[in-house]
């Protein structure tokens, strides 16, 4: 179990309430992953939301041709598999980490159903993630403009 005080550090929880973040917390672990670890792969079914405590993860697709490539290096703070909050649950890419660290996983399930009971909680955790969708929609763009 993962603290509400540690969960408030992050952006995604930060005007979250207390009572919210406990419960949230009840659900949340940490994941330790070396260098080269697979911390979730495109295509799985998004069991986790999950944020960096340290360390850094690649965000990795997979391209038609086979070849796989590196769009975004994530770093602490930062939140992965923000597929789990949103339909159809499916991860959108691979996250390897480049960095030894330590992830924090909250169970997407449980995650949900909060945000649904408590709609306070649920805005700010989806605007938030929002915000996340926002900023590597225009990484990806810097980066495909910097290829041409």
């Amino acid at each position: 179990m993962i603290s509400p005080e540690e969960l408030r550090r992050f952006a995604h929880f930060s005007g979250v309430s207390y009572d919210c973040l406990k419960k949230i917390a009840n659900f949340s672990k940490e994941r330790a992953v070396k260098v080269g670890d697979r911390v979730f792969g495109e295509g799985d079914t998004a069991k986790h939301f999950r944020l960096i405590k340290s360390g850094a993860v690649d965000i990795v697709y997979l391209l038609g041709d086979g070849r796989e490539v590196i769009t975004d290096t994530l770093v602490k703070g930062d939140a992965l598999s923000w597929s789990a909050l949103l339909e159809p649950y499916r991860l959108t890419a691979s996250g390897v980490a480049s960095k030894e660290g330590v992830i924090i996983e909250i169970e997407a399930e449980g995650l949900r159903q909060i945000c649904k009971e408590d709609l306070a909680c649920g805005f700010k955790v989806l605007e938030e993630v929002s915000k996340t969708l926002r900023s590597r929609l225009s990484a990806l763009r810097v980066q495909i403009a910097a290829q041409k």
